[in-house]
């Protein structure tokens, strides 16, 4: 997968010369299955670039995703047997598309192509976490789009669920 250049220092995620470790498990996770999806849909132009909490300002020049993770719920699902209980985690992230205020259909139409086709690589998925089995329970379509930094931005939500033991 070819990705191009990335000024400012921003790079995909798993490229050479990545800034960071490996951060928590389960974002991890989304972000490996994410460049997975990519990879397999070669026809996909953009790249998935990390700007949680780096600093990095991606190129505005073309389109690119980006994650948020909300953050989710957990709660007992079986009890009993301490230190050997199921814990349920319900959550959801959201995968954002980014492209130029007023970059024209094409680059909006691709926006929404490539959601599409990212959506349903996810739905019903199920990939590792660590020790931890993320299954995707629900891929939901694109909103409104919003306006953000002088970027137009196209979104989808995956609302996951995985186990943990404790």
């Amino acid at each position: 997968m070819t990705f191009g250049a990335y000024p400012f220092g921003a790079v995909p995620y798993g490229a050479a010369g990545e800034q960071s470790a490996a951060g928590d498990t389960l974002r991890d996770a989304f972000r490996s299955q994410l460049e997975s999806i990519l990879a397999l849909n070669a026809w996909i132009e953009w790249a998935a670039i990390d700007t949680l909490n780096t600093g990095i300002k991606p190129d505005a020049s073309t389109g690119y995703f980006e994650f948020e993770f909300p953050g989710g719920s957990e709660g007992p699902y079986t009890f009993g047997d301490p230190g050997r209980n199921l814990y349920r985690e319900r959550g959801q992230v959201t995968l954002r598309a980014a492209v130029q205020c007023n970059a024209g259909l094409t680059e909006r139409n691709k926006a929404e192509a490539y959601l599409e086709a990212i959506r349903a690589a996810f739905r019903s998925a199920r990939f590792a976490a660590g020790s931890r089995t993320v299954r995707i329970a629900a891929a939901s379509s694109t909103g409104g789009g919003e306006t953000e930094g002088g970027m137009w931005a196209e979104a989808i939500a995956l609302r996951y669920e995985t186990d943990a033991t404790g």
